[in-house]
């Protein structure tokens, strides 16, 4: 059964199993855009004793407007970048993306991948979680693989948000 890592309003991140506090690290980086709204996102660095290798988490909740989300995802590509090359990179959450720009600027800028895309040629629906339309929710990779993408818009999902949630095996 996954086990809750960390929580904040709109943001999980899971994992099968318990970590010690030793190996993982938290914080919430500040991506606010001039004064109109707080926005973050939840950056988590794992490393399973198992393997030792270090894999690096963001959940992300992006700006309604255009000019807010471009300079949210070129901040979100600069921390990618500063990460050690090589280790394996995950980024999920709700990016408000409804025109589909954020595929071409984390390819271009930190070479990320989202796997709906990668899989099935375009991002999942998963807005509003009772009939999704929109495709405003995403899962990126850098340095791993992913398999089983699938979009969860089933009815026992509706209490938790109006986002149908995302679910990706990732292999390291």
């Amino acid at each position: 059964m996954p086990t809750v890592v960390t929580r904040l309003p709109g943001r999980a991140s899971r994992q099968r199993g318990p970590l010690p506090l030793p190996h993982r690290t938290l914080s919430n980086l500040d991506v606010s855009v001039g004064n109109s709204e707080k926005r973050g996102l939840l950056y988590c660095r794992i490393v399973p004793p198992e393997s030792g290798i270090a894999i690096h988490l963001f959940c992300v909740h992006l700006g309604l407007r255009a000019h807010q989300r471009q300079a949210q995802l070129t901040m979100l590509a600069d921390w990618v970048n500063g990460l050690p090359a090589g280790e394996p990179v995950v980024v999920a959450g709700d990016f408000n993306d409804w025109r589909q720009q954020a595929n071409r600027q984390l390819k271009a800028q930190a070479g990320l991948e989202e796997i709906f895309t990668r899989a099935r040629g375009r991002p999942a629906r998963t807005f509003p979680v009772s009939f999704p339309l929109l495709r405003l929710d995403r899962i990126y990779v850098k340095n791993a693989h992913a398999s089983q993408p699938r979009a969860l818009a089933l009815k026992q999902w509706r209490h938790l948000s109006d986002h149908a949630p995302l679910s990706v095996e990732i292999h390291l």
